[in-house]
């Protein structure tokens, strides 16, 4: 956990976000990492339950996330933020950061994706 941590720091560190929320033990993190205070990245990681998930948060909502619960990745697009989106890649900080300027500026898009492919 110490490792993951120090990426999420890294992270913070490297692209201007502020950590207001940090509460780690053995097992689990829960991180909040500020771009403002009404947008942010949430992460939550438990090393027991092989859990992942990561969120992008504009005020009260969920636009998008990335997540793996039991080794199996997906997504919440921002089309369908409540849906999920099979994925064969696993989430990362780095790719979430990355995508959050896309994702509030309107320009990630599943354009190739069928609304079969989404699951609620």
């Amino acid at each position: 956990m110490i490792a993951f941590i120090h990426e999420v720091e890294n992270i913070a560190e490297q692209y201007g976000l502020q950590i207001t929320g940090l509460d780690a033990t053995d097992v689990t993190l829960m991180v909040r990492m500020e771009v403002m205070p009404s947008i942010f990245i949430q992460v939550y990681r438990n090393l027991k339950k092989n859990k992942l998930n990561m969120a992008l948060v504009l005020g009260n909502n969920r636009i998008y996330g990335a997540d793996s619960e039991g080794g199996i990745p997906h997504e919440h697009p921002i089309e369908h933020p409540g849906y999920r989106i099979q994925t064969d890649k696993e989430p990362e900080l780095e790719g979430i950061r990355i995508k959050m300027p896309l994702v509030l500026t309107g320009k990630e898009h599943h354009l190739t994706m069928s609304e079969s492919q989404f699951r609620p």
